[in-house]
């Protein structure tokens, strides 16, 4: 989930810290961040939100709601108990032509708000600001209508939609498809529909599929002058299958499928309509027309110190637990209703827990107690003792996809359609890996590429570990030495793949001694993103007197790159050898831009500069 971190501060009346800042305190609280970027003005946090907490967070509300619950000291625009609400009134409804909704099944739609809107101005939004944030979060402007609808929903995600009122003939109705009814959504597509979907309709057939997607018969266009606003809540797991049904993944559907409160409905309306009486200032709005069958009734959960102790194992003072629980807006043990995850007081304590600080929680020893010794995995053990041989032996370990385009076993719901088998064997994968990581073999300073994959495999027979690996010679008869047994398997292309779930059945169970899973050669590790640019390789070799030492060098080369060291990706000697009173040594330079395609012209004028640098000294490049 995209969040705007100028959206953000619209909620607070005192600035906030760098966004790098927020996205420390949001790691530390509830979310995972896994960027941060600079877009103009703004910064864009994607925050990852698990299914547990997206009915509620994949929106700004929701993250800011978690921003100042993580802080309490941050102050809001609005009442901190009401922030979901519109702090702006929402326009005074007048006397339309009444607008009838008819909900065929309650189990299917929970609640559909109607509103008419009349005399209004279909245009590109003069929003600036609504523009500037859909924009920070990728989502291109359309009109003052959509705009509005999607501002709200990435603003408190409540999924909205609006139709032409004047091409809506009859009642709208929430219903389940007929068999053969068709639709042709927005994007121009026409949809053969049955009766597991559900769609809005009206007295000539389908408008919309609910949750979904819009219709085209009744879409907004600058030709608009009346609307029907809707705001609902549809079950989630019929949106979720429909949206998979269609290959219609939808942030609407997005949305729905993770069970929203259908209170957000109603303060999503107000703040559409609010929005819309700003663009359109001669507008008329209608009654709210409400159909809620069954509404919930607030959820109120009692909970005491004791019990917050003894699930915790810590001592929490009562004030301190209506502290936090007030910053969840837990009053009285009424839970807010946008909170659909709090269903038990286990739920409360876990939140109570989180908010506290899990550092806080000492842990505690177990005093005469006996712990039985756990019994260690046959196939498990000797797959990490291979792993450790092959480590030794200078290979790194990969991991591919499970799925291909071929196989035995097909995949019901596929990914894509290159995805849509589960494999029967490593090499064919293992060899696109060395292709690939032979390309990148001088970036990555390694003068030979050897990698392995220990993985499942599917086959008629059944589902199989497998080992594959290049380069295989001197690694086989160093695991025939440890396993003490003759490895046999099927090599082709110069990969070899074994069965390796046949051949640890052969092998003796596991000694209980500890298996060292650790970095047997104690190497420190460094990541870097590489960059999806290309890269260009120059090698330089120079003769220099033999009490010259290869670091000594190396500061002469890096005098001559100056201040382009930053396009320096990689370096490492590669060539040395001594002729009379001189030797010879070779570098190999790996250029590479982070943000663009680097050129020859730019690379050579560095080199020329890096020879000159090393002539200065009297040496002679080769």
């Amino acid at each position: 989930m995209l969040i705007s971190y100028n959206w953000l501060q619209r909620y607070f009346k005192k600035k906030l810290p760098t966004a790098e800042k927020v996205a420390e305190i949001l790691t530390f609280s509830v979310f995972e961040i896994e960027n941060v970027e600079k877009r103009g003005n703004d910064f864009v946090l994607d925050v990852k939100v698990l299914p547990d907490r997206a009915h509620y967070a994949l929106c700004h509300r929701g993250i800011t709601r978690e921003l100042a619950t993580a802080k309490p000291e941050f102050l809001w625009i609005s009442d901190f108990h009401k922030m979901w609400k519109s702090d702006i009134h929402a326009p005074t409804a007048a006397k339309l032509m009444p607008l009838s909704i008819k909900i065929e099944n309650p189990a299917d739609c929970r609640r559909y708000i109607g509103r008419r809107v009349e005399n209004v101005k279909v245009q590109p939004s003069q929003q600036d600001w609504i523009k500037k944030l859909l924009a920070s979060v990728e989502q291109r402007s359309i009109n003052n209508i959509v705009d509005a609808g999607n501002f709200v929903m990435f603003d408190m995600n409540q999924p909205l939609h609006a139709f032409d009122a004047d091409k809506v003939k009859g009642a709208i109705q929430i219903r389940r498809a007929k068999k053969g009814e068709k639709i042709i959504t927005l994007d121009d597509k026409e949809i053969v529909l049955d009766p597991e979907i559900l769609i809005i309709a009206d007295n000539e057939g389908p408008l919309a599929i609910a949750g979904v997607k819009g219709g085209k018969r009744a879409e907004v266009t600058e030709k608009t002058e009346n609307l029907i606003l809707e705001s609902a809540n549809f079950q989630p797991t019929l949106i979720r299958k429909t949206a998979q049904k269609l290959g219609l993944q939808t942030n609407a559907s997005k949305r729905f499928e993770n069970n929203l409160s259908p209170v957000i409905a109603e303060w999503a309306m107000a703040e559409l309509s609010t929005l819309i009486m700003e663009s359109s200032p001669n507008a008329k709005f209608g009654e709210v027309v409400d159909e809620y069958p069954v509404p919930g009734s607030p959820r109120k959960i009692e909970l005491s110190p004791v019990f917050v102790a003894q699930k915790l194992g810590v001592k929490i003072s009562e004030k301190e637990i209506n502290e936090i629980l007030a910053r969840l807006n837990v009053v009285d043990g009424l839970i807010p209703p946008e909170r659909q995850d709090l269903r038990s007081v286990e739920d409360l304590v876990e939140e109570i827990g989180r908010l506290y600080g899990y550092d806080k929680i000492p842990s505690e020893k177990l005093s005469g107690t006996k712990i039985a010794t756990a019994e260690i995995n046959k196939n498990f053990y000797w797959e990490n003792k291979i792993r450790q041989v092959l480590i030794e032996c200078d290979f790194s370990e990969i991991m591919t996809f499970s799925f291909q385009p071929k196989g035995d076993m097909e995949i019901e719901k596929p990914l894509a359609s290159d995805k849509a088998f589960l494999r029967t064997q490593l090499a064919d994968q293992l060899a696109a890996s060395l292709k690939l990581n032979t390309l990148n073999a001088p970036l990555l300073g390694l003068k030979k590429i050897k990698i392995f994959e220990i993985g499942k495999v599917f086959t008629k027979s059944g589902e199989e570990t497998h080992l594959a690996l290049n380069d295989f010679a001197e690694a086989k008869t160093a695991l025939e030495k440890i396993l003490g047994e003759k490895i046999t398997g099927q090599a082709r292309k110069g990969i070899l793949e074994i069965n390796l779930g046949a051949l640890t059945k052969k092998l003796p169970g596991p000694k209980t001694e500890r298996l060292n899973l650790s970095n047997s050669k104690g190497l420190a590790f460094r990541f870097k993103p590489i960059s999806s640019y290309p890269f260009i390789v120059r090698d330089i070799a120079i003769f220099v007197p033999t009490n010259v030492t290869t670091e000594k060098l190396w500061t002469v080369i890096e005098k001559g790159i100056g201040k382009e060291k930053k396009l320096l990706a990689n370096h490492y000697l590669f060539d040395e050898y001594q002729k009379a009173d001189k030797k010879s040594l070779a570098f190999r330079l790996v250029f590479q831009s982070q943000a663009r395609t680097l050129t020859d012209t730019e690379i050579n004028k560095i080199m020329e500069n890096v020879s000159a640098t090393v002539s200065q000294n009297n040496w002679q490049v080769r």
